[in-house]
């Protein structure tokens, strides 16, 4: 069966911009009155503290650096069994083994992630997200190729999106604890990739549609050949 395509990403042009939209959910600012239809005063002020920046001996942190530290944590929770699971039912040893190695890199990951979070103060929490239970289930429903299709191409998905939010928080953050932790987050997240795609089940219908971006080049003509471009030492100017 045909894993249902995901949603797509944004395409990481402008970084805070995207740390903004893809960390925090695009959330809109809830400073209506009550009184017109818009948000209570509890909900305007628990909306303000998540937007908050606090001062830590580390630097600031802000909101998109907190959302980092628990979406590395939620991914945890729920590829750790998925990881563990396929290890035993998957119906190729690649998928096995690879699997099996994104859950082992993952317990390393949420070492990091509860190390770095009682440092700084940032509650995580103890169970994945309804969206990654639902993953769960889905891949356990399925045998046999099938299982690992849905597996692999859960995971791949599901660390297509983080990639981008992880370099927005390594280019863009105050904090040099947080900008420390994206950086080993970008490694690990770089090997998860590459185990995925060497499952030999990452296909087109397994990945999202490529970001709309400004400013491309047209397309050469198949007709004409061009040289290759001259050195840039050639062509800069001292």
């Amino acid at each position: 069966m045909r894993t249902p395509r995901p949603i797509p990403v944004a395409a990481p042009v402008a970084l805070c911009g995207l740390a903004a939209s893809l960390l925090l959910g695009g959330c809109t600012a809830l400073a209506r009155q009550s009184g017109d239809g818009g948000a209570q005063p509890a909900q305007v002020a628990a909306e303000n503290a998540r937007q908050a920046t606090v001062t830590t001996e580390w630097g600031p942190l802000g909101p998109a650096d907190r959302a980092l530290i628990v979406k590395v944590r939620e991914a945890g929770l729920w590829e750790i069994p998925v990881g563990r699971e396929a290890a035993r039912r998957a119906a190729r040893p690649a998928t096995q083994r690879n699997l099996a190695e994104i859950a082992r890199q993952h317990e390393r990951l949420d070492e990091l992630a509860r190390g770095i979070a009682a440092q700084l103060n940032v509650p995580l929490p103890d169970r994945p997200t309804a969206e990654q239970q639902s993953w769960m289930s889905e891949i356990g429903g399925k045998s046999g190729t099938e299982y690992d299709k849905t597996a692999v191409a859960r995971l791949r998905v599901a660390h297509g999106q983080i990639y981008p939010q992880i370099a927005a928080v390594r280019a863009s953050t105050r904090n040099t604890l947080v900008r420390q932790f994206a950086k080993q987050c970008e490694t690990f997240v770089h090997t998860h990739m590459t185990l995925l795609e060497g499952t030999g089940f990452v296909t087109v219908d397994a990945l999202p549609d490529p970001p709309a971006v400004t400013g491309a080049p047209e397309p050469g003509s198949p007709n004409q050949r061009r040289t290759p471009a001259p050195a840039a030492t050639s062509v800069i100017r001292d």
